[in-house]
């Protein structure tokens, strides 16, 4: 769960902002919500105070607006968000034997301004699905060239009870890519799952849509 609420804003941008919105709303508040309260004849303390004003923008920005013009300037991060189906290359020792796989995997993206939740699952050969992961906690670094991000995350499996995989922890390293309208996640992963640890890494997930809808 995300702690920092203003974690994602530029850092330059936050205290302008909070004073250009106190400033626009503590005018409103004294100049025209008593014309329009003495028009409509209302009483004056029947409208918000500022404060629950300015509360109201900030979480309408964070739920909606962040990812448009002009309040998308105010962050730092790019839109992650939608549905991204690809491939899982995945490793582990069998007793002593390496075995390895291929498997399709979706990963969707469900963000905001100020947190990003990463649900994970894959398909197996015989069309069944694997039990979901989800992300704890979140860790976002433009790349070295400052062209694309990075997502750091520890996530949770829930493990299945009926084929005998007990719940695991595991950590993802993941590369965002934009091209234009198109998006693009890489990376790898590694787990502490029982009786054997598997790692493996993820290829060519691409964008299919904005639908957060999962398949469990």
């Amino acid at each position: 769960m995300e702690r920092n609420y203003f974690k994602y804003y530029k850092s330059g941008a936050i205290v302008p902002f909070l004073i250009i919105v106190g400033t626009s709303l503590s005018y409103m508040t004294s100049y025209l919500i008593p014309l329009i309260a003495n028009s409509a004849n209302i009483s004056y303390y029947q409208f918000p105070s500022v404060t629950i004003l300015i509360g109201l923008v900030v979480y309408a920005i964070d739920k909606w607006l962040w990812i448009y013009p002009p309040f998308s300037w105010l962050f730092w991060i790019d839109d992650f968000s939608g549905r991204y189906e690809g491939t899982l290359c995945y490793q582990y020792q069998d007793n002593g034997v390496t075995k390895s796989g291929e498997l399709v995997h979706i990963k969707i993206i469900s963000q905001k301004g100020s947190g990003i939740n990463v649900a994970s699952f894959t398909k197996k050969q015989d069309g069944t699905l694997s039990s979901p992961s989800n992300n704890k906690g979140m860790y976002v670094e433009p790349t070295q060239d400052g062209q694309h991000f990075n997502l750091i995350y520890n996530y949770l499996n829930e493990g299945s009870v009926e084929r005998g995989f007990p719940p695991h922890y595991g950590t993802e390293v993941i590369k965002f890519i934009r091209d234009k309208k198109n998006k693009e996640l890489s990376g790898r992963y590694y787990t502490n799952r029982t009786p054997f640890q598997t790692k493996g890494e993820f290829k060519n997930l691409k964008w299919i849509s904005n639908s957060k809808k999962h398949d469990f």
